[in-house]
């Protein structure tokens, strides 16, 4: 079993800033690039759809080292096999993670590309770490290392000598691992690289600990956590609080504990980081529960549970389910703590069953050897012939209550098993013929409103057109000028009548929509809005020159037609900026106004509108968001799914 160390990996750097955009620029330049640029550009996508999309990375990868063979560049070939390797390392295949790399490896030897050759050694070195190859990623560590120490790269270096340190600690060669990270040490110092000092005392701290020296571990912890604070590297300054807390509550100094693990608490919930929080929360209601504060460690088990649940982290959980069940049984709540003493057994499902078949072999071993020693003494100490039939007859007997209990537990778990796939295989049925309601109430507001267009073009308007033109016929027989002038009055009455109902059908079923797709009817809608004078309205679309599915189109102009009414209605708003755009697999839609603002949480299923676009974008599979704030405005995200 590897210990968790926190390991700097020199090629997984992890791109959370603008990787939209950056994906944008690079398709846009990559349609007005030939030859090399154009492979270079499919590799810069391979490496940044990495963190959106693993088959779409590989797909740009293939398209570069297919163009990159046909030009016969062969630093770009070099390049794709190593993108394409870094992407199957993400997915865990990695033998073909190893095969890419080797490819690329060949190449760049060819070429003495020296750092892409150390690049590629430290790579492998790290796949041989992953599956537990530890003696291979050692010889792949040094080999990088030796080719930066000729390149004089000090900040791979550093690197290289922190993972060959990690590499030792896993090997269980705590000594040479604390010399490597020593060394690292002293080239982050001389780099001035705070923050990979940091890391380095904190690494050496963690093999402190397991030399059983928790003193130089809490003091090389405290230097760490020094540096995070001058830094302001929050996140890093929460993990070097977490962990003296977790020294010091593994001492039973509970009170040390707390004050870090609280400080560390406050940190990342400004930090947001979900994960975090519900591991100090746990930690805290441990430490409460140590002091014999149970409401208090109560409130905070709840709440690590609760968070872990909602982010799905399945390790989280399970601690939380056992904190909680001792948590019970600590006041004597037994039934509450088989409770969830059952749900920690369900969480862990497969690993149960492994250690409970384990357990039983473990057990059976035993009993076996112990018959084979009580034989061997009865042969040879026949005096104490009474004393081993007493220990086999007791050994027997704890063997049987072992497994009846060992039976029981496992059938309360399958049966426990079995209602939870029950009851979910209930809920999504509930869940499906909701969505089937949706659209069916959905598909015949449509064909309404398609009648209720038809009746209103086809028989008012046509009774309409036939006045207005019985009308025209007579006007010229009308001798007296104030009859004349009656009936003109009448006429633009019904002029106005025609109109009139011409809107009402082109909104209920505008010809736009149905002839010139999507986004000729937004258009209709503003230039309709446009008659008020009231609002101004800006309307920008990217990638809609493809017509989308019929029910796409529907869905999302009636969602428009809503939104855009409800501004007029509401939002006393003077500008409204909407924006449509077409991603590969998405469509967003974004409407936004500078009106008065509303509190959604509080209108949300109260409005009629709101409760429409709500339906129209789950009978779409969508995601629906409210960005309001009370005086600023309103901005309504909707994103679909195709």
């Amino acid at each position: 079993m590897f210990k968790n160390i926190l390991i700097v990996s020199i090629f997984f750097i992890v791109i959370t800033a603008k990787a939209g955009e950056a994906i944008d620029s690079l398709e846009y330049k990559m349609k007005q690039s030939k030859g090399a640029d154009r492979v270079n550009l499919l590799c810069d996508l391979c490496w940044e759809y990495r963190f959106i999309s693993g088959d779409t990375a590989l797909n740009y990868g293939n398209q570069a080292l297919e163009l990159a063979k046909q030009i016969n560049y062969n630093k770009g070939v070099a390049q794709a096999y190593n993108d394409m390797g870094i992407i199957h390392v993400d997915r865990g295949s990695f033998i073909n993670a190893m095969d890419f790399f080797n490819k690329s490896l060949i190449i760049r030897k060819n070429h003495n590309d020296s750092a892409g050759i150390a690049s590629l050694y430290n790579k492998i070195g790290i796949v041989y770490q992953k599956q537990g190859k530890l003696k291979e990623a050692l010889e792949n560590a040094i080999q990088a290392l030796k080719i930066y120490e000729v390149l004089k790269q000090d900040l791979w270096i550093g690197y290289c000598l922190n993972n060959i340190a990690i590499i030792n600690y896993n090997i269980g060669d705590l000594s040479t691992s604390l010399d490597y990270h020593q060394r690292a040490l002293i080239i982050r110092k001389k780099q001035n690289d705070s923050y990979g000092e940091a890391g380095s005392y904190s690494n050496i701290a963690n093999v402190f600990l397991d030399m059983g020296d928790t003193a130089l571990a809490i003091a090389n912890y405290q230097k760490a956590l020094q540096i995070t604070r001058q830094i302001k590297q929050d996140e890093s300054t929460a993990v070097m609080l977490t962990n003296l807390g977790a020294v010091y509550l593994s001492m039973g100094e509970n009170q040390k504990a707390l004050i870090f693990l609280t400080e560390s608490l406050e940190i990342r919930e400004k930090l947001e980081d979900q994960k975090a929080i519900a591991s100090s929360m746990l930690k805290l209601g441990t430490v409460n529960m140590n002091l014999k504060r149970y409401p208090e460690a109560g409130v905070f088990l709840y709440k690590g549970l609760k968070i872990a649940m909602t982010i799905g982290v399945i390790e989280e959980e399970m601690q939380a389910f056992l904190e909680i069940a001792k948590w019970h049984a600590q006041q004597q709540m037994m039934d509450s703590a088989f409770v969830y003493l059952d749900y920690y057994t369900i969480t862990k499902d497969s690993v149960y069953e492994q250690r409970l078949n384990q357990q039983i072999i473990d057990a059976q071993a035993k009993y076996d050897s112990d018959r084979k020693e009580q034989k061997l003494t009865l042969l040879q100490q026949a005096s104490k012939l009474t004393e081993i039939s007493l220990k086999q007859r007791k050994t027997e007997i704890l063997l049987l209550v072992f497994v009846i209990i060992s039976l029981v537990g496992a059938g309360i778990f399958l049966f426990y098993r079995r209602k939870q796939k029950q009851k979910l295989a209930l809920d999504l049925a509930i869940i499906r013929h909701s969505e089937q309601q949706i659209k069916a109430v959905l598909d015949g507001q449509e064909e309404e409103r398609r009648r209720i267009a038809r009746e209103l073009h086809d028989g008012v308007g046509q009774s309409l057109s036939g006045v207005k033109l019985k009308w025209e016929a007579i006007a010229p027989t009308i001798k007296s000028d104030s009859l004349r002038e009656n009936l003109q009055s009448l006429s633009s009455l019904i002029d106005g009548a025609a109109d009139e109902v011409r809107t009402i059908s082109h909104q209920m079923m505008p010809k736009e929509l149905e002839q010139f797709g999507l986004v000729a009817a937004i258009n209709g809608i503003i230039n309709i809005s446009a008659e008020s004078g009231k609002i101004s309205c800006s309307f920008n679309y990217h990638n809609m020159n493809d017509r989308l599915p019929k029910a796409y189109e529907l869905g999302l102009f009636r969602i428009a037609q809503e939104l855009i009414s409800n501004i007029h209605k509401h939002a006393q708003a003077s500008e409204v900026n909407i924006q449509l755009l077409r991603r590969s697999r998405n469509v967003v839609f974004i409407i936004e106004d500078n009106g008065k603002g509303f509190n959604y949480d509080q209108q949300k299923g109260t409005g009629i509108g709101l409760m429409n676009i709500e339906s129209r974008v789950k009978g779409l599979e969508g995601l629906l968001n409210y960005d309001s704030k009370v005086g600023v405005g309103t901005i309504v995200t909707i994103r679909i799914p195709l």
